[in-house]
This record gives structure tokens, C-alpha cells and sequence, in this order.
């Protein structure tokens, strides 16, 4: 069985980390370069930077070089803003290890085998809001406020494959506690691509439950990790029962 991850998610909005609510309601947390290196120190299998107000215009290079700095153990994937190749091996060159595509996936989806072809297919991830509508999954565009049906959405599209992974999210349940409802994934599993699933995670129940569906390989935690120190850690601890993957920091120091 594949080993599954624990990822840590940090949203920024005008240059500063966030809680957010569905993407609509939001409270200052402060400095992103903080939350990322705390998440570094308490084992993170990755932490995911998405900076949600970048629209097209490029991506945060400036907090990239920033985070660079801080020499992390951690796998650092950044989204916000990638729209061509030039604006991925931006990002890549600055110091993210793999990127998240939201927008272009829609707008510009001619543009993906060229961005794939700039930085790797391993190193994208598609972005994928969902909610449900009518007891169905539909994609959300954000930047319009408009949705169509998830399935209708996947057989227009052209990008699935140029990336590696899906990066689910139920915007609904973002920022809750219920956990995210993982029947909106059910049309993605035909893809045949790594869920990364994220969306309102409080416990560990709810993350173990999820992670044991085959086609999900990563649940993604936000809020959750900002009410108490090595949340991730503490998290691990408790689900003992999966096949987790190891911190990078562990691997290195069992080879030496």
C-alpha cells in the first residue's frame, strides 16, 4: 500500500496567512513565513502555500525567496497565480518544489502541455473547488462565482494529462469542522489520479476515514493546525493504524 501524507495548508491573502471560511470570510494570522516554519519544525509530510488573490498575474515570487530562505525539510508546493510557463519555472526557480494550477486549468488549458513541459508533469497539481448543487458535484469558478456539473467540467477539459495529482476541495466545508464530503470526489476517481483531499478536517477520525479510501493519497489540514502547536505531530501519533509516509527529517536521519 502506498503511504499516505499529512499536509499542511496555509492560505495568503494580501501577503498575509489567513483562516478562511469558505473562501469568503477571512482572520489574520500574520506572517506566512511563521506558519510555514513552525509547520517544518512539526512534521508536515508537505505544506501546501496557496496565495488566493494572485488571479493572473504571476506568482508571489517575493514570499517564495522568502520561504527559500528558511532552508525547510518540508516539501514546499506553492499555488496562486501560475497562468503560463514562464510565471511556473518562476515559481520553480524561486524555490517551490511543486506547484498547484487552478484558473488556467479553465481559461487557458491549451497553455498546460507547455507548462508541463517547462517544470514536469510530477511537479503539477490541479486545483479542483467543488461543491454540491442540487445533490451533485459541480466545479466552482471562483473568480466568476460560476459552476457547472464536476462531470461536464471534466469532459471539456484538457489538462488531466499534464499533472500528477488532484487537489480536492470542498469549498463548502473549508474552514469547518465537519470534515469535507468526500462524495464529491466520486467523478475524479475515473481519472485515476492522487486525491489530495481538503476541506474542513478537525480530527483525526475524519482524516483516518478519508485516507483509507484508495483513490485519496493526502489529506490536506488547515485551520485545524492553528489552535495548538505540533498539531501534526499530535495528529500521527493518534493514527497509528495507517501507512504514513515519513518525515523527510526521519529519513535523513536514519541514514545517518
Amino acid at each position: 500500500m502506498l503511504r499516505k501524507r499529512l499536509l499542511a495548508a496555509v492560505i495568503v491573502k494580501n501577503r498575509k496567512a489567513v483562516q478562511s471560511f469558505n473562501f469568503q470570510r477571512y482572520l489574520p494570522l500574520g506572517d506566512p513565513t511563521i506558519l510555514v516554519e513552525n509547520l517544518d519544525r512539526w512534521g508536515a509530510d508537505g505544506i501546501v502555500v496557496l496565495c488566493i488573490d494572485r488571479g493572473c498575474e504571476g506568482p508571489d515570487l517575493e514570499l517564495l525567496q522568502r520561504l527559500s530562505k528558511l532552508q525547510l525539510s518540508t516539501p514546499l508546493t506553492y499555488g496562486g497565480g501560475i497562468h503560463t510557463p514562464e510565471h511556473a519555472l518562476a515559481a520553480v526557480q524561486a524555490g517551490a518544489e511543486r506547484l498547484i494550477l487552478d484558473r488556467v486549468l479553465t481559461d487557458a488549458p491549451h497553455q498546460l502541455a507547455d507548462i508541463a513541459a517547462a517544470v514536469g508533469q510530477q511537479a503539477l497539481i490541479a486545483s479542483i473547488p467543488l461543491r454540491k448543487e442540487r445533490d451533485n458535484a459541480h466545479h466552482l469558478q471562483y473568480w466568476d462565482n460560476t459552476s457547472q456539473p464536476l462531470q461536464s467540467w471534466l469532459n471539456n477539459s484538457q489538462w488531466q494529462e499534464h499533472v500528477s495529482e488532484l487537489l480536492s476541495i470542498d469549498v463548502s466545508a473549508e474552514g469547518g469542522q465537519q470534515g469535507p464530503d468526500a462524495s464529491l470526489w466520486n467523478d475524479l476517481y475515473s481519472l485515476e489520479l492522487p486525491i489530495l483531499s481538503f476541506g474542513g478536517y478537525s480530527n483525526g477520525q475524519q482524516i483516518e476515514a478519508d485516507l483509507q479510501r484508495p483513490g485519496v493519497a493526502a489529506a490536506v489540514i488547515g485551520n485545524a493546525l492553528n489552535y495548538q502547536e505540533n498539531g501534526i505531530r499530535l495528529l500521527k501519533e493518534r493514527l497509528t493504524s495507517l501507512p504514513l509516509r515519513p518525515h523527510p527529517s526521519q529519513l535523513q536521519s536514519s541514514v545517518v
